[in-house]
């Protein structure tokens, strides 16, 4: 037990994290504690998807309501839009993949501590000041004291952030400096340098978690090479913006194009930070709920390392219509390349659940729904990475729906299935298991149509960036059918957030929910059952499933069909049921 000042000068005692500090708020503010950190980045992460769903919520009821503006002025359409856009892809899936590496990583190695604490504490607080100062004019534009919130969209590109008078641009760069420069760079070194220094001596590379690979090793080294590119773009245009130097404006004689080949040496990277992390969970809780040793492995990490090589070679799959010239068929080749390493991971998941007793806990499912986005953003990929074809789609609601299938069918779904995992070993409780599966329902169902029909659109000819279509009002029959699939959705979203708020007061005390379901598997996890840890490899653990298993047999006791080839599916008779 560790001694704590409190606020009338004595002292309090906990023992939860070792470290001497003060209490209450002043002790969240100053901890160093990683699981008081991973808690406070999981709840920046949360508090920003809400926020950023909502905006999507109010810009898609816009787009039902009337092909003209009906709610919002363009100028206003635009400013929502371009701080959805932010906060999704900065302060929601990276602070969610934080709270895992924060919290989970120590478990993993054996460590007690992250290598750098204090770094870690920074890394929190930045998230939340670079989403505050992103959303602050929002308000303030409100109440007539500034210009106008971010609205150039929410790559930023020039002469138009750097023509536009919004104070709300200076804010957004320097709030992602903020997170990149104080919270992403010095959080990545700080997990990569805890799993490669502070390991127990006994943890072999092969004996770490494959999450623990996705989101302490691959995650990081990719930021290393992404987010310097990202802070040098931004940081070019501020200087332009408020100094008068010259990057970017042509009629001075800057390179408006400087930009993009800078940014998406940044952007095709960070779109694999923000969905390795969540492959690399949903393959341990594939895993997990198979009752099987991961497929393969060592081939899963080698297709993360090469998804990563490769992502660094195809920025120029997102210009083919600034007028590449042949070079561009390069990296058409370079964008195929990447679907064999995908190839790979999906192999593997479907072969380890191949003969498996398959439990359809939540977590699983939400990790069932990752392959499924997988294989379609990956067939989408394909065609984008076609310049005949991407020159046609590109400006288009086409890119838009499935920019979201892989950001959201894959980066979101698999750190949800993170969430409802792990949620019992950070609170101590279990959630409602029934509305964790409306949730799981809700979102695989919804999703996929959600982004069918904003491709749809996009086939038809509703473009990408505009804040009306009056020159096709036709689109209104559309666009009713897409909102109304974003509120289905919202709906899983907000039984989500109550059962996550409600559980944490009200759940049921629970030690491991999981035991139960996982008992006899001889495949324990470190964060759960502690050292000595060994990978679940064929060689190590015992598969009970007979091979020769023919016959369909229900077995009331555990709930489990074995069906033909000894694929088992859980149906019923665990803790998450």
């Amino acid at each position: 037990m560790t001694e704590h000042a409190t606020d009338d000068g004595g002292s309090d005692y906990d023992d939860h994290d070792g470290h001497h500090g003060p209490s209450g708020w002043r002790y969240w503010l100053y901890t160093t504690d990683h699981e008081i950190i991973g808690i406070i980045y999981l709840w920046n992460a949360l508090f920003f998807f809400a926020v950023g769903g909502l905006a999507a919520l109010v810009f898609r009821t816009e787009l039902a309501l009337s092909p003209a503006n009906a709610i919002l002025n363009s100028a206003g359409y635009n400013s929502l839009l371009t701080l959805h856009g932010l906060t999704m892809v900065f302060f929601v899936i990276p602070p969610l993949t934080g709270a895992f590496q924060n919290y989970l990583i120590p478990h993993w190695v054996g460590a007690e501590e992250m290598a750098y604490p204090r770094w870690n504490a920074l890394g929190a607080w930045s998230i939340t000041a670079g989403g505050l100062l992103l959303w602050l004019p929002l308000f303030t534009n409100a109440l007539g004291l500034t210009g106008l919130p971010a609205n150039g969209g929410w790559f930023q590109y020039p002469p138009l952030t750097t023509m536009l008078n919004s104070s709300g641009i200076d804010a957004e760069i320097v709030g992602l400096t903020l997170l990149l420069g104080g919270g992403s760079i010095p959080g990545g070194i700080n997990f990569f340098v805890t799993v490669v220094n502070e390991r127990r001596p006994d943890l072999g590379w092969f004996d770490i978690p494959m999450a623990c690979w996705a989101i302490g090793i691959i995650t990081p080294a990719l930021g290393f090479y992404t987010f310097p590119w990202v802070v040098t773009a931004l940081n070019l245009n501020f200087l332009e913006r408020a100094l008068e130097m010259t990057f970017y404006n042509a009629r001075t004689g800057g390179a408006p194009l400087l930009y993009q080949w800078i940014w998406w040496t940044f952007g095709h990277p960070e779109v694999y930070i923000l969905v390795i992390p969540g492959m690399g969970i949903a393959m341990e809780i594939i895993g997990r709920f198979s009752e099987r040793p991961i497929f393969g492995n060592k081939w899963v990490i080698v297709s993360f390392v090469t998804l990563s090589l490769f992502s660094a070679g195809v920025w120029a799959h997102h210009m083919f219509t600034t007028g590449l010239g042949a070079s561009r068929y390069a990296f058409m080749v370079f964008s195929m390349v990447i679907a064999l390493t995908f190839s790979l991971y999906l192999f593997s998941a479907l072969a380890t659940m191949y003969k498996g007793r398959v439990h359809l806990t939540t977590p699983m499912l939400f990790s069932i729904g990752l392959l499924v986005g997988l294989v379609y953003s990956g067939m989408e990929g394909l065609q984008l990475g076609q310049p005949a074809l991407d020159q046609k789609l590109h400006s288009t609601y086409f890119v838009v729906g499935h920019f979201h299938f892989t950001l959201f069918m894959v980066g979101v779904m698999g750190l949800l299935a993170g969430v409802y995992y792990w949620y019992p070993l950070i609170t101590g409780r279990m959630y409602n298991s029934l509305a964790g599966k409306y949730h799981a329902v809700t979102t695989l169902g919804g999703l996929p149509l959600l982004f069918f029909l904003m491709a749809r659109l996009g086939e038809l000819g509703m473009m990408r960036r505009y804040a009306t279509y009056t020159y096709m009002p036709e689109l209104q029959f559309w666009h009713i059918l897409t909102t109304g699939a974003a509120f289905f959705v919202a709906s899983g979203q907000l039984v989500f957030f109550v059962n996550m708020l409600w559980s944490l007061r009200y759940g049921e005390q629970v030690d491991n929910p999981w035991e139960d379901v996982l008992s006899g598997q001889n495949m324990p996890s470190p964060e759960w059952d502690g050292f000595p840890h060994h990978a679940p490899t064929p060689e190590n653990v015992y598969d009970d499933i007979p091979d020769d298993a023919v016959d369909v047999d229900l077995d009331d006791d555990s709930g489990t069909v074995v069906s033909d080839g000894g694929v088992g599916v859980n149906l019923g008779g665990d803790n998450d049921e």
